[in-house]
């Protein structure tokens, strides 16, 4: 009799155990926690496979679950002022709040390329003021891998369909483009050697217009048209210093001659005298345009400006004239025979 009860007690404390262990393992397994938790409320557009009761992890660690999903209907919400169509609820350990700042993320992600979705946290930076959870935040839709493929399905299948129905034409297309390249491959080569020669030749004429430009600069590079530069410059400068006070002085003639014009003589003699005098003034004013217009070629000259300045200044053009002009000296036939 005592051993029936010893066996029956050691049967019922094992069942006990087997009991508590099996709660404890139920309540590991779904996440249970006596730890402080505070709320999070986060919107999605479509939160894809996220389930109630989801793992929320912050830097790969589980910080706590997502307790609730609700379909807000996708109208404006007061507190966001945005659309709003799904939002979830989480449940946080109170530990990670004071890692949460306001440019914190929160999305949906996988363990794995198939594995179980879980809403993932990255907490922010430290120099940000810390996360806000008086308003919900908005949350980063996972990627919709099914609207993907559904849209390039039914561009693989509009691609198919119009190569199908074009068949005769891409084909035709092919067979022209094929005859175009061989052709053209036979130009090439049938006119292979004449090529060469003609690539030889231009690289010979350029050469040879590069010693030329160089021979005639240094034919142009002499001290005396410096000196007649600077001549030039100064012979304009002092015609136009001159021409002012001639000028002034001609305008005063004028008008002495024709306050005596209108006393002398009759209207006719008058009139032939006053053009001649307005003709004599225009043309020294044309003098004085003149002047100050070869003062300004001579500086454009000299600075190198303009096609003459250039010619002059400029020792890459000069090298070019220089070998153009021997090429033509030595082969003047060069330009007028075709290999």
């Amino acid at each position: 009799m005592t051993e029936e009860r010893s066996i029956e007690t050691k049967v019922g404390i094992l069942i006990l155990v087997s009991l508590l262990i099996l709660c404890a393992f139920v309540l590991v397994m779904g996440g249970f926690s006596l730890k402080k938790k505070f709320s999070i409320l986060v919107d999605f557009d479509n939160p894809g496979g996220l389930q109630t009761g989801a793992p929320v992890r912050l830097a790969g660690i589980r910080v706590g679950t997502v307790d609730e999903l609700s379909f807000m209907g996708g109208v404006i919400d007061p507190l966001t002022h945005r659309r709003t169509l799904v939002r979830a609820k989480l449940n946080v350990e109170e530990r990670v709040r004071p890692s949460l700042h306001s440019n914190a993320l929160f999305y949906v992600t996988t363990q794995g390329v198939l594995g179980e979705q879980f809403l993932a946290i990255e907490p922010g930076t430290p120099d940000q003021p810390n996360l806000d959870l008086s308003t919900p935040i908005k949350g980063i839709d996972p990627p919709r891998l099914d609207l993907f493929l559904s849209r390039a399905y039914d561009l693989l299948d509009t691609t198919v369909t119009a190569l199908h129905n074009n068949r005769e034409l891409i084909a035709g297309i092919a067979e022209n483009t094929s005859g175009l390249l061989k052709g053209l491959n036979g130009v090439i080569s049938e006119n292979k050697d004449g090529m060469s020669r003609t690539l030889k030749n231009l690289e010979e004429l350029s050469r040879e217009a590069r010693d030329l430009a160089k021979d005639a600069h240094g034919k142009l590079d002499d001290p005396r048209i410096d000196r007649t530069l600077t001549n030039i410059d100064r012979i304009a400068a002092s015609v136009q210093r001159d021409s002012e006070p001639l000028l002034k002085d001609t305008r005063e003639a004028m008008a002495n001659i024709n306050r005596a014009a209108a006393t002398v003589g009759s209207p006719e003699e008058q009139a032939k005298l006053k053009k001649a005098l307005n003709e004599i003034a225009e043309l020294a004013a044309r003098a004085n345009a003149t002047a100050t217009d070869i003062q300004d070629v001579v500086k454009h000259v000299k600075k190198g400006q303009g096609t003459v300045g250039a010619l002059v200044m400029d020792e890459e053009i000069y090298d070019d004239i220089q070998e153009m002009v021997r090429d033509l000296k030595h082969n003047p036939w060069k330009f007028l025979w075709r290999e």
